[in-house]
């Protein structure tokens, strides 16, 4: 959706599109996280303590919810208010990657187990660079065979 505006400044976007762009970025985010857990809009709208004519316009990207609202959202839909936050461009995507995005998005897990999970997947990784940095040993234990 351009207008001649948006056409005399080429192909960057202002700060208000870029707005617009987050606000239904996050809505159709929260459509799909809600759709995922098989939850209507009525009882997101309950469990969230958000008014459901609110959160219907947060869906479709007419309004942005402010950080309280998505972290009552999440509690709501018991995902990650740091992923909501994330969608809502309030934080930077963390680091990590397809693994640490799964974790954070799985909805079978409580927010302590993703945490557990997600500095185990961490400390790994942090082993394997240190392991490969010159001067350590970084030869497999069944090398020698």
């Amino acid at each position: 959706m351009t207008d001649e505006s948006d056409q005399a400044h080429g192909d960057e976007s202002g700060p208000m599109d870029k707005v617009a762009d987050i606000g239904r970025d996050i809505g159709s985010y929260i459509r799909q996280q809600r759709s995922s857990a098989k939850i209507s809009l009525r009882q997101l709208s309950k469990l969230a303590g958000v008014s459901n004519p609110y959160l219907s316009q947060i869906e479709r990207g007419v309004r942005k919810p402010s950080a309280e609202i998505l972290q009552q959202i999440a509690k709501g839909l018991r995902i990650s208010a740091e992923a909501l936050y994330v969608q809502a461009g309030i934080l930077d995507l963390p680091d990590g990657g397809p693994v640490p995005d799964a974790i954070r998005a799985d909805t079978e897990l409580s927010e302590r187990q993703k945490t557990v999970l997600l500095d185990v997947y961490e400390s790994f990784r942090r082993q394997n660079r240190e392991a490969e940095t010159p001067g350590t040993e970084s030869d497999e234990p069944h090398a020698e065979e």
